[in-house]
C-alpha cells in the first residue's frame, strides 16, 4: 500500500513537470519585464558645440523601460537592443526640457518609460590650459620616496562646460608607486582633472589622456638645519626668530651618506615689523632634493613693538648744574612724569633710578627764572617725554 502511494507521487511530479514544459515551450505566455538602465544618447551634440555651448548636466542619463511580449522574446531583451535619444541641437543656455524618444526590438511592446522628459542645463563651452601635477599612487616605504626627474608635459588644455572647467585646480599625472625603482624609469601616468578636494572632475575632454613621468626611488635622511639670521633687533623692535632644527633631504644613498647639515641663505629679518612666517631657502647639494615633508620651509620671526613706561617725578628729583658759588637756588615745587619708550626687554629692568632730570642754571642771575630740564636714561631706550616743559628756579 505504501509503495503504491509512492508511485503515485512520483507519477503525479512527472506530470506536473511535463505540462508545465509543454506551456513554456509550446504556449509561451505572455509576461512583462523592466529593462533597468537603458543610456540616453544625446542626439547632434557636436552641432550644439559648434554654436560655443555644451551640456552642463542632466536630470537622467538613463532610463527604464517596461516591456510586454511573449515570455521566450522578453527575457533575452537587453539594454543595448534599445534606442533611446534626446536632440539637444537647438537647446539653449540654461536649463531645457527635452522629450527621450524611445524604440525597441521586434517582438516586444513598450509599455512604459520612467523618463519621458529631462531637463538638460546648457553651459558655455570653454577651453583652459591646467597645470599637470604628478601624484604617487600605492605604498612607499618610510625612509624611501619617488623623485619626479621629469614630466612630459607642464600643462594639458582641458574642454568642457565653463562651469565644470573653473572647478578644475590642477589636473593629475597619477604615478603607481610599485613601477618606480632605485634606476629612473619613465612610465606613461593617466591624466586626471580634480577640483580643490581633489574630487574627480567627469563630463571634461583632456587633449591628451597620458603623459610621460620620468621618476626614480630615493633614500631619506634627516639632518641639521642651519639658518644664519640677521639684524634681529634693528630699530626699535625686539625680534625673535624661531627655525627648524632639522630637515628631511633626499637623494640616492652614495650621495646622501656625507651629508649632515644643510645650511639655508642668510635670513634678514631687519625689515619685519609684524610677526609672520619667513620662507627658507636651503642650498642643496649637487643631487639631493627636499623630502616631500621638509617642502615649504619656513622661520617663524615673533615681533614685540616698542613698549611705554611712566615714572613720577618732583622738584626734589631735579638736579641743577653748573651753579655759580654766592649764589643760592632753589626750585619751584612741581611733580609731572616721564614717559620712556623702548624695547619690552629692556623696559622691565627699569626704575626711575636709571632716570636722570637736570636744569642748566649757567649765567643765571638773582630772580625767578623757567628752565628746560634735560632728561637722559643710562639704559639704551627710544625715547623720553616728559609731562613738564620747564621748571621754575629761583636765584638770591
Amino acid at each position: 500500500m505504501l509503495e503504491n502511494k509512492k508511485v503515485n507521487i512520483i507519477l503525479a511530479l512527472i506530470v506536473a513537470i511535463v505540462l508545465w514544459a509543454y506551456v513554456l515551450g509550446e504556449v509561451n505566455p505572455e509576461t512583462t519585464v523592466t529593462v533597468k538602465d537603458v543610456p540616453i544618447n544625446f542626439l547632434n551634440q557636436d552641432m550644439l558645440e559648434d554654436t560655443g555651448y555644451t551640456i552642463l548636466s542632466s536630470s537622467a542619463y538613463s532610463v527604464n523601460i517596461t516591456i510586454s511580449g511573449q515570455r521566450t522574446a522578453a527575457t533575452k531583451v537587453k539594454p543595448g537592443d534599445f534606442t533611446v535619444a534626446a536632440d539637444v541641437e537647438a537647446l539653449r543656455p540654461g536649463e531645457n526640457t527635452v522629450r527621450v524618444f524611445v524604440s525597441g526590438p521586434d517582438g516586444v511592446k513598450i509599455e512604459s518609460v520612467n523618463v519621458e522628459k529631462i531637463t538638460v542645463t546648457v553651459d558655455k563651452l570653454v577651453s583652459r590650459e591646467k597645470e599637470i601635477k604628478t601624484e604617487v599612487s600605492g605604498v612607499v616605504e618610510n625612509d624611501k620616496e619617488v623623485y619626479v626627474v621629469e614630466q612630459g608635459s607642464d600643462t594639458v588644455t582641458v574642454s568642457g562646460a565653463e562651469t565644470l572647467i573653473e572647478k578644475i585646480t590642477v589636473v593629475k599625472a597619477v604615478v603607481e608607486a610599485d613601477k618606480i625603482g632605485e634606476s629612473m624609469e619613465t612610465i606613461d601616468a593617466d591624466l586626471t582633472a580634480v577640483d580643490k578636494n581633489g574630487l574627480e572632475v567627469s563630463n571634461v575632454k583632456l587633449s591628451q589622456d597620458k603623459i610621460k613621468v620620468t621618476a626614480v626611488l630615493f633614500n631619506k635622511k634627516t639632518v641639521h638645519l642651519d639658518v644664519p639670521v640677521i639684524n634681529q633687533n634693528e630699530g626699535d623692535i625686539e625680534r625673535s626668530v624661531t627655525c627648524p632644527k632639522t630637515v628631511v633631504i633626499k637623494g640616492t644613498e652614495k650621495d646622501l651618506s656625507s651629508i649632515e647639515k644643510i645650511s639655508c641663505r642668510t635670513l634678514d629679518v631687519g625689515g619685519i615689523t609684524e610677526t609672520t612666517s619667513v620662507p627658507l631657502e636651503p642650498v642643496l647639494p649637487e643631487g639631493i632634493q627636499l623630502a616631500d615633508e621638509s617642502n615649504n620651509l619656513s622661520a617663524n620671526v615673533s615681533v614685540k613693538t616698542v613698549s611705554k613706561v611712566q615714572f613720577d617725578f618732583t622738584d626734589r628729583d631735579i638736579q641743577l648744574i653748573n651753579r655759580e658759588d654766592g649764589l643760592d637756588y632753589s626750585i619751584g615745587k612741581v611733580s609731572f612724569k616721564v614717559e620712556v619708550s623702548g624695547k619690552e626687554s629692556i623696559l622691565e629692568t627699569l626704575d626711575s633710578s636709571d632716570i636722570t632730570i637736570s636744569a642748566d642754571v649757567k649765567n643765571l642771575g638773582k630772580g625767578t627764572h623757567y628752565v628746560s630740564m634735560d632728561v637722559t636714561c643710562s639704559k639704551g631706550v627710544s625715547s623720553l617725554k616728559t609731562t613738564l616743559d620747564k621748571v621754575e628756579i629761583i636765584v638770591e
